[in-house]
Order: C-alpha cells, then sequence, then structure tokens
C-alpha cells in the first residue's frame, strides 16, 4: 500500500526525545492515521501530537496504556488491529529484536515505522573524540545496567535489515531516511579513508515500511541505496 500524500521532507530537526517526537509527527505525518500503536513509548511523547488517532503505547514505563516487558512478554494484539506501529529507539534494546520487529509487521494493517541508530558509527566516533572507553551502551561496568544495546551494526546493516526481514513479513520501505552523522577519517598507507564510507558517517536509520498488495509491483530497489525511495 502506498501512501498517497506528500512527504514531508526529512529535515532531522531533534535534539532530544521531545523534539523528537514533534519530528516523526511532522515527517511521517501521512501514515500515522486511525489507530496507532507505539512501541516503546516512554512517557508517550507522540500521543500529544496525534489529536485525531487512536493511540496505545507499550513499554516499561509507568506512563505506558500497557506495561510490558518486550524481552519476556509477547504483544498481546491480533494480526492487523493497528494502521500504523511504531517501534523508534526500541528494538537494539532487545534480545528479541527479531521476535518483536516480526510482531509488529503481523499488528500492522498498513504501515510500521522503525528507527535504529549506528553503533558501528558512534563507536568510531568515541574512538576519535579520544573517549577511551567509555562507550555508550556498551562495555563492561562493574554494575549491571538498567538498559544497554543488545546489538551491534552499521547503518548499511540497519537498512538491509529492515528490507529484508520487512520482506518476509508481507513489508516493503516505503521510505528509507538515514540522518547524516560525523566526518571521520582514517586513512591507510595508499591514503584512503577507511572511515569514509556511510557505514560509518552515517547516523540513525529511519524506515516507513507499508503492507505489500497482491497488485504491488516487486519494487526490488526500494528502500536500497539509489533506489526509488533511498536517500
Amino acid at each position: 500500500m502506498t501512501m498517497t500524500a506528500p512527504w514531508p521532507p526529512a529535515d532531522f530537526a531533534y535534539t532530544d526525545r521531545p523534539s523528537k517526537a514533534a519530528y516523526i509527527a511532522r515527517a511521517y505525518a501521512p501514515a500515522l492515521q486511525g489507530r496507532v500503536l507505539d512501541v516503546g513509548c516512554g512517557q508517550r511523547l507522540l500521543a500529544q501530537h496525534l489529536p485525531d488517532c487512536s493511540y496505545t503505547g507499550v513499554d516499561l514505563s509507568p506512563e505506558a496504556d500497557l506495561k510490558l516487558n518486550l524481552d519476556r512478554e509477547d504483544l498481546p494484539f491480533p494480526d492487523r488491529s493497528f494502521d500504523c506501529v511504531v517501534a523508534t529507539d526500541v528494538l537494539e534494546h532487545l534480545e528479541r529484536l527479531h521476535d518483536v520487529f516480526d510482531a509488529c509487521c503481523r499488528i500492522s494493517a498498513r504501515s510500521l515505522l522503525v528507527s535504529l541508530p549506528n553503533p558501528a558509527g558512534e563507536f568510531m566516533l568515541s574512538v576519535a573524540q579520544g573517549k577511551g572507553d567509555d562507550f555508550k551502551y556498551y562495555g563492561l561496568p562493574i554494575d549491571p545496567p538498567e538498559d544497554r544495546h543488545r546489538w551491534f551494526f552499521s547503518s548499511q546493516q540497519a537498512a538491509q535489515f529492515l528490507r529484508v526481514r520487512g520482506e518476509r513479513n508481507g513489508m516493503r520501505i516505503e521510505r528509507l531516511d538515514v540522518a547524516p552523522g560525523a566526518e571521520l577519517s582514517w586513512n591507510d598507507a595508499s591514503g584512503h579513508n577507511r572511515l569514509g564510507t556511510n557505514a560509518f558517517r552515517m547516523s540513525t536509520t529511519w524506515a516507513l515500511l507499508t503492507r505489500r498488495t497482491e497488485s504491488d509491483p516487486s519494487h526490488q530497489n526500494a528502500g536500497q541505496p539509489g533506489g526509488a525511495n533511498g536517500r
């Protein structure tokens, strides 16, 4: 199913959680319609930007409409019971990332919005900034952290995962946006910058997946760099 409304530009104008919620509501307004499920909703910041939607937030936070531990409990919703499912800043924190992604696809009747970070790029940026072994969400702290990333990957791997795993679940990438990251330089003996590829220089990957129908064309290049929806 292709969204017919024009897409607002991906300006990535956010600096914290409140401004990110406002960005999501603005940039993906054509998809955020009807029944919306926000997986990993935190303080339900997105809800205030969707007054005309039927909003449900799932999280461990006390503000959530449904308090759920996604690494231990399944999303208890029937197939295609929400028009749009949102899962931003959450999958990378889960050991059951694959199962939860599949469940989000199953529950969505129309679209699924996912964001994934670029841990590989963040790691190399920490090294370049001389932070030593102070790596956000990683490392081996003395005491168990309340939260951490379970997966280490690049922006290219994130896009590939969303495209291939989405297709397995009857979804295709309608829109793919990747936020720019820091320009890093690490030249080898021949002068080639080993960190000049998108695997390290890009930041968060944003993907809007929509459900395939029998009448959909294959769109084999959708969501790939240089494809119809790639950026």
